[in-house]
């Protein structure tokens, strides 16, 4: 049990947020700073996390640790930062259902092979005799 409050613990911290407002060096690529570095499975449900929306895609933000990085014109920065907190805000929401499911399944499962563990040991107790 203390190994599912450790997993659980772990996922709270890995809370994905931005952090900082955007900076450009050049004016057309922007970066922004995260709570955290995403994992790769963040990642994934990410680039699925929303259509392309007035230029603005998932697939088009570059993640280096902990920030993200876009390019557009300084115009559409607004846009990009208001589109990519929402996609932000979905992906780490369904990273952690996805977390939590997966925290479902393997306490279930425990549960499961420790029945059958008692049972086993009560058919071999029932029949030590014979």
């Amino acid at each position: 049990m203390a190994e599912n409050t450790e997993t659980t613990e772990s996922v709270q911290m890995d809370v994905i947020k931005r952090t900082s407002a955007p900076e450009t060096i050049n004016g057309s690529r922007w970066q922004v700073q995260l709570s955290a570095v995403p994992s790769r499975e963040w990642l994934e449900f990410f680039k699925v996390s929303g259509k392309s929306v007035g230029g603005a895609s998932p697939l088009l933000v570059v993640f280096d640790r902990a920030s993200a990085s876009f390019k557009c014109d300084e115009a559409r920065v607004e846009h990009w930062i208001a589109t990519l907190d929402t996609w932000i805000a979905a992906t780490d929401a369904r990273y952690r259902m996805s977390v939590d499911e997966a925290l479902r399944e393997r306490s279930i499962r425990l549960d499961n092979e420790a029945k059958q563990r008692e049972r086993i040991q009560g058919l071999n107790e029932r029949f030590k005799n014979l």
